[in-house]
């Protein structure tokens, strides 16, 4: 008896927006409108919520003046935090270009620059192919924080959720040092 391969097309990927630029107070929702992730805090801390799962810690960043930031997921490390920069690390990669590493239980995952507003996120085992891409939406209210899961991506959306906060952040933090130093140019 023959067997035969039955190829099955992967789901689509899931677009993902953010209800505010303001990444303290925000809500993570699948279009059009599901939230599925609440962000909460200030400036020293920032905890996501799972919204599907009242309760749910998904993570809590922490600043902090003179350690390293902290991220915790909460159902993993028992409440441990780990330096965030040993979770997502900045690293030379192979083409020469900088990156961030993340750490996470299914592996290393690599978060590329491809412009200032556009990061990719690669398995470090293939970096052709990209399982996010994060962006500024156009087509919502200008400039809306977006980014987009693939299928097979979706049991690390939660490690891709922290990372992209993180990401953004940092990418609006040089906007602020740019915007400041073009008005002391002026």
């Amino acid at each position: 008896m023959d067997s035969s391969v039955t190829l099955v097309n992967p789901a689509p990927p899931t677009a993902y927006f953010l209800s505010s630029s303001d990444l303290k107070n925000t809500t993570i929702y699948v279009y059009p409108s599901t939230p599925i992730y609440k962000i909460t805090g200030n400036s020293k801390r920032i905890k996501i919520s799972d919204e599907r799962k009242p309760g749910r810690t998904v993570a809590v960043l922490r600043r902090r003046i003179f350690l390293d930031d902290t991220v915790c997921f909460p159902e993993r490390s028992r409440g441990y935090p780990t330096s965030l920069g040993r979770w997502l690390r900045n690293s030379k990669l192979s083409d020469g270009r900088s990156g961030y590493v993340m750490t996470t239980s299914y592996g290393s995952f690599v978060w590329k620059m491809i412009s200032r507003h556009r990061q990719k996120v690669y398995a470090d085992y293939d970096r052709d192919k990209p399982i996010a891409s994060c962006y500024l939406h156009q087509n919502l209210a200008p400039g809306t924080p977006a980014f987009i899961l693939e299928s097979e991506a979706e049991p690390l959306r939660d490690d891709i959720v922290v990372g992209y906060l993180i990401q953004r952040n940092r990418v609006m933090m040089v906007d602020r040092a740019l915007d400041i130093f073009v008005s002391f140019t002026r």
